[in-house]
């Protein structure tokens, strides 16, 4: 089935999103559905640019927190908060884009230079348009002995970078996210303090050699809930569903929509009746919301 909500997109106030809010939510419209949240990455301000849309239905106030357990990076959906202490407090704690992915990239190649790892830098880091290991994977990848050393770690994707170097301590390119991202202790507090919820996002997209379930367990203490569904099979869907029901968390889906080629479909598909049920026991209480009526 269709889902009539999707709880995870990115708009143009992340740096990997493609399109204006309003625009999501016409398209959010078009797709028939009735509860969203625009979840930006470390920023929640999204909201404030709704306008003329076709959208008639409620958002909830969202937002994609980059958080560390230990020395490992987790992405952390915040959901249904006083908005205006949480914009001052992500603007607070993360900065902007730019300077944030400046910090990273900077400590990229600190390490890639201890590494001997030549880069073409033929075009330069643009921190204001480009992630940090992003940028660092295009310029490996133009040099043969640079890009012979990604191939020998696995390293295929921009993706598998990230991934591997923000959660397997042992990786050559790891970095220790302190530099950027706080505890989600932190943001665990922050969130609860204005009324809100946190919910770990997609368990199953992590590191290639990280477990969902360790994973899961690792951030059971802080969390209220789980994302069931992220692009997920079915099976991993039912193991979500199960293990939060066993542990008596909240649930969310969303489709993790970026206006891009690869993340371009709205609308959560892999969910049944009795798990939309379950997510929207909480949604139908979210205070913190905007009702959006057509203009």
């Amino acid at each position: 089935m269709l889902s009539t909500l999707d709880l995870h997109m990115h708009s143009n106030h992340s740096l990997d999103g493609k399109l204006d809010v309003n625009t999501i939510l016409d398209k959010c419209a078009e797709k028939g559905l009735k509860v969203v949240s625009i979840t930006d990455h470390d920023s929640c301000d999204a909201v404030l640019d709704i306008d003329k849309t076709k959208f008639e239905g409620t958002v909830i106030y969202g937002m994609e927190a980059d958080a560390l357990v230990g020395k490992l990076t987790y992405d952390i959906l915040c959901y249904d908060f006083d908005l205006e202490p949480v914009r001052k407090w992500a603007h607070g704690q993360y900065g902007t884009c730019e300077s944030r992915q400046t910090k990273i990239f900077d400590k990229l190649c600190e390490i890639c230079d201890k590494l001997g790892l030549k880069r073409d830098e033929t075009h330069p880091y643009q921190a204001e348009s480009e992630y940090a290991h992003a940028a660092l994977f295009r310029m490996l990848s133009a040099i043969p002995e640079s890009k012979e050393y990604l191939d020998n770690l696995n390293i295929k994707t921009v993706t598998d970078l990230y991934r591997e170097g923000t959660i397997n301590e042992n990786f050559p390119l790891y970095i220790d996210m302190h530099l950027v991202w706080p505890s989600i202790e932190e943001v665990r507090d922050i969130i609860h303090e204005n009324g809100g919820k946190i919910f770990l996002a997609h368990p199953f997209k992590y590191g290639k050699d990280t477990n969902a379930v360790d994973i899961l367990n690792a951030c059971l203490p802080y969390i209220d809930g789980v994302e069931i569904c992220n692009e997920s099979t079915e099976e991993q869907v039912q193991f979500l569903y199960d293990f939060a029901k066993k542990n008596n968390l909240l649930m969310s889906a969303g489709n993790d929509f970026h206006g891009s080629e690869k993340h371009s479909e709205l609308g959560v598909t892999n969910i049944t009746k009795e798990m939309e049920d379950e997510i929207y026991t909480w949604v139908n209480q979210t205070k913190h919301k905007t009702l959006v009526k057509s203009k």
